[in-house]
């Protein structure tokens, strides 16, 4: 009920979709928690649960239900995955890694009577510390993978999903993906991944780690754009992108042909202004620096291109590393004002599965984040202060003047841009405007839950 993107989230879920599609002549029933209210009493043989981070404590506590009713509970999805025992003690069994291959092999082992405690897919050994494990020690091939079953849902969602890779080399410290899904991409055939596009109404989210690609995959990127180009009817798109395209004359390439092909909107993971967090946190390289180039000026010019292409861009940043002050708050700020950026600003975490958790676990630096704002303490930042800079944020970087100026600022960038026609032009104006207020509404709903969190252990130590 206080996640911020309650009757909010535009998007389709796509991983349970995936699951019902690998393993058909099931009866699935497919319930979005951020949209529906959940009842007990449909009859259930399995109840499977994808969890990420922020729903945890409400995942157990559905699991704890739905097995006190003699129901068998499956737990998977991102957190599970990196909290995998803890998973266990409210699951009957609990998926870790990719589950596309996984989900039929635990179905045929639950019918066969002989379902095991623990389901792995990853080359790392697994330890599964005395319980029983089925283990796939190679990553899946994307190819020949069945088109999800997005009938199964009960509501029409703004954004369809699909995605075209998987793999992050980067490994940023804060982020799981690279644990998740490797370190090499891999990809879907170009055919696949448009004819699913193909089969949407309008919006659609791909939901690759990077939209613009790296320089290993920028042939990948170019000719999946110029077959969607090619699709009769055009369907606008948003993804999440790195910096360094367009530092990168492919990369360019890229970044135009995604335009070409629908792109109206980026997330870009900018992390950070501090050049010593860049280099911690290990997104320095995915920024487009060269030695010897001054920060600043090389993120404006990287911004400024995607922008000139008719790109509207969100900023998300990670901030509270050591090398971070209170300062570092508004001078971020002031960065997203002068580039006309969308500003999403959190309290960095430590995430479990990720290399700073690991780190600051072994270092006994992590402190509980039940009652503040993140499990990470700062040596000079206290929680009052860190919320007041979050409200700031958000009041000032989405007040309607400033919706209304970026919003002109981007209507000159898309009128400039080759290949708009008036339509486009106010099709993105109109999108971009809608954006913003609604980025606007679930970053001030996010501020109000993390607010909430601090009253509590107020009341609570009262």
């Amino acid at each position: 009920e206080n996640d911020p993107l309650r009757k909010k989230d535009p998007f389709m879920p796509l991983s349970l979709a995936i699951l019902a599609s690998v393993a058909p002549g099931h009866n699935y029933q497919l319930v979005d928690l951020l949209w529906e209210d959940l009842t007990y009493d449909e009859p259930a043989d399995i109840v499977g649960i994808s969890i990420r981070m922020s729903a945890e404590k409400e995942a157990f506590r559905i699991a704890d239900r739905f097995r006190e009713k003699g129901i068998l509970v499956v737990l998977g999805g991102p957190q599970a995955s990196a909290n995998p025992f803890e998973s266990k003690k409210h699951a009957d069994s609990v998926v870790i890694g990719e589950g596309e291959k996984l989900w039929p092999l635990l179905l045929n082992d639950y019918e066969n009577g002989c379902l095991k405690d623990f389901y792995v897919c990853s080359p790392e050994l697994f330890d599964s510390k005395g319980h029983s494990v089925f283990q796939l020690e190679h990553l899946p091939e994307l190819s020949e993978l069945p088109k999800p079953f997005r009938n199964l849902f009960k509501r029409k969602y703004t954004f369809d999903m699909v995605f075209a890779s998987r793999g992050c080399p980067i490994n940023c410290d804060f982020c799981s993906v690279s644990n998740l899904f490797g370190k090499k991409y891999r990809f879907k055939p170009v055919e696949d991944v448009v004819n699913e596009i193909n089969s949407f109404r309008n919006y659609y989210y791909l939901i690759d780690d990077t939209v613009f690609g790296r320089p290993s995959t920028y042939n990948y990127y170019l000719s999946l754009y110029e077959k969607i180009a090619q699709l009769p009817k055009k369907r606008y798109w948003t993804g999440q992108a790195n910096l360094d395209a367009a530092s990168n004359e492919t990369g360019r390439k890229v970044i135009r042909k995604a335009v070409k092909s629908g792109l109206v909107y980026v997330a870009v993971g900018m992390e950070s202004i501090n050049e010593k967090v860049l280099k911690q946190s290990g997104s320095y390289s995915k920024m487009g620096f060269r030695n010897g180039e001054d920060v600043i000026a090389k993120m404006k010019q990287n911004i400024r291109f995607i922008q000139e292409q008719g790109i509207m861009i969100s900023g998300w940043f990670a901030l509270g590393y050591e090398d971070d002050d209170l300062d570092t708050w508004y001078r971020t700020f002031d960065f997203c004002m002068e580039m006309s950026l969308m500003p999403v600003f959190t309290p960095v975490n430590a995430l479990k599965g990720t290399s700073l958790y690991t780190r600051l676990h072994d270092e006994n630096k992590l402190q509980d984040n039940a009652g503040n704002l993140t499990n990470i303490p700062h040596h000079s930042m206290t929680n009052h202060q860190v919320m007041e800079a979050l409200d700031f944020v958000a009041k000032k970087g989405y007040s309607l003047s400033v919706i209304i100026r970026r919003t002109w600022f981007y209507t000159r960038m898309i009128s400039r841009s080759k290949g708009n026609s008036i339509n486009d032009i106010i099709h993105k104006t109109i999108f971009n405007f809608i954006t913003q207020i609604r980025v606007g509404k679930i970053v001030r709903s996010e501020n109000e839950r993390l607010r909430m969190k601090l009253i509590q252990k107020k009341e609570k130590d009262v």
